[in-house]
């Protein structure tokens, strides 16, 4: 009987890999080594594959088609950014049979693609939480940006298809959700995060309250730049009501770097 024995959030900033002059360098140092803390809880539980949810910043897709959701089920997960890549090997059997199964079972229209080029979402991850292990991914996308957006419940419900088709297979499967807080990519909010409920949600999943986000609407999430919570969303419906550990949070002049340990 497979099972998931480990879930993280992580945020994904491009900032890692770019160090642009207007950010805090300590700042990227510090999520960077957030990230290799939450990347432990692999040789903790040693998962024969890692569910990876991400999303797109107009590096996969475009507005010629934008999926709700979509896998990756070939085999080697190719992602590019700021002169880096990655290339990690893909469970393709359990990624097709998740495929299958979604559509068949669940009744979830979900896109699928065998190559896709994975951006930054999937990038930074990878790198920092991932790091060097030889670990099977399955990338799986959410979308997050494009109107209409899932809704949070949606993205859930997800989730809880995802676990109980990993639980009639026999891997060991860690989840990692990518996905950044309070920022507003190209619009005039850029300038004016919301820390505040970023610290609020947080506090919320400490306590297990996921319902803190699972409630709220696509615009709400939009109204607070937490849309990429989606991403999340998804994770926590597969693993159900649990209080999380917050292994660091940064608040940097435009957005909020979270980075959380839910098993």
């Amino acid at each position: 009987m497979g099972e998931i024995v480990a879930a993280v959030g992580t945020c994904h900033t491009p900032y890692m890999f770019t160090r642009p002059p207007d950010e805090n360098p300590q700042q990227l140092d510090q999520a960077g080594a957030a990230m290799q803390e939450l990347g432990k809880v692999l040789d903790e539980t040693k998962p024969d594959a890692i569910l990876f949810f991400g999303a797109d910043h107009v590096e996969t897709f475009s507005v010629t088609c934008v999926p709700s959701f979509a896998i990756v089920a070939g085999n080697r997960a190719i992602a590019k950014f700021a002169g880096r890549e990655h290339n990690l090997p893909i469970h393709r059997e359990m990624a097709e049979d998740i495929l299958n199964k979604l559509v068949v079972d669940y009744s979830f229209d979900v896109a699928y693609s065998e190559d896709a080029e994975l951006g930054h979402a999937f990038s930074v991850p990878f790198e920092y939480v991932i790091g060097g292990r030889d670990i099977p991914v399955i990338p799986f996308f959410t979308n997050v940006y494009v109107p209409p957006l899932p809704t949070p419940r949606r993205c859930a419900a997800l989730g809880k298809a995802l676990a109980d088709i990993i639980r009639g297979r026999k891997e060991r499967v860690a989840i990692v959700a990518s996905g950044g807080m309070s920022h507003f990519p190209g619009t005039i909010k850029y300038l004016h995060p919301e820390f505040d409920f970023d610290r609020w949600l947080i506090a919320q999943f400490e306590a297990g309250n996921t319902d803190a986000l699972l409630k709220m609407t696509g615009t709400q999430l939009d109204e607070v730049g937490n849309t990429e919570m989606l991403s999340w969303a998804i994770m926590f419906g597969a693993i159900g009501t649990l209080e999380g550990e917050l292994i660091d949070y940064i608040p940097t002049w435009h957005h909020g770097l979270g980075m959380m340990r839910f098993l």
